[in-house]
């Protein structure tokens, strides 16, 4: 199991559309944080698995943590 990945959701809603699986954190955010430059519509949620279930640590909108 992976330890971290990247979830893409429409901003405001919770429902993902995907998610990209990574085994470290810094690969998980430099993907999120690429990827959510050039997308003004989405949010990208770099989630941590802790003991079996993924918890947000940061969140990027427009290539910007928020």
């Amino acid at each position: 199991m992976s330890a971290y990945r990247v979830c893409k959701t429409l901003d405001g809603q919770s429902e993902f559309i995907n998610e990209v699986k990574f085994d470290n954190k810094e690969d998980a955010e430099h993907y999120a944080k690429n990827q959510s430059v050039g997308d003004d519509k989405h949010r990208y949620e770099v989630q941590k698995n802790d003991k079996g279930e993924f918890d947000t640590i940061k969140v990027y909108l427009k290539g910007q943590a928020i």
